[in-house]
């Protein structure tokens, strides 16, 4: 075997090899989802359901109640629809 191909393997070995060891070493961090205080107790979802029109839902998670907003973009005007009790609603029968 030449030199030249003994240490162009040694040298993918090694490589290879540290690879390998900063694959398990490194761990990235964890993800959380809703890291902040809950003292609000509240999710939101926002989307568009028209052209002119976003809608935002609210829900009440200490109340179990949804509650659903209309954004008007051309007036800029926020608009109170309905509320939903989500224990009824999925309540097992």
């Amino acid at each position: 075997m030449r030199k030249t191909t003994l240490l162009a393997t040694l040298v993918a070995l090694n490589l290879g090899l540290f690879a390998g060891i900063v694959m398990i070493a490194y761990q990235p961090t964890p993800a959380y989802a809703q890291a902040a205080a809950l003292s609000g107790n509240y999710m939101m979802v926002t989307g568009e359901i028209q052209n002119e029109y976003d809608a935002i839902y609210m829900i009440d998670l200490r109340e179990r109640i949804l509650h659903s907003f209309i954004y008007e973009r051309g007036r800029r005007r926020l608009m109170y629809t309905d509320s939903r009790d989500l224990e009824r609603d999925f309540r097992n029968n």
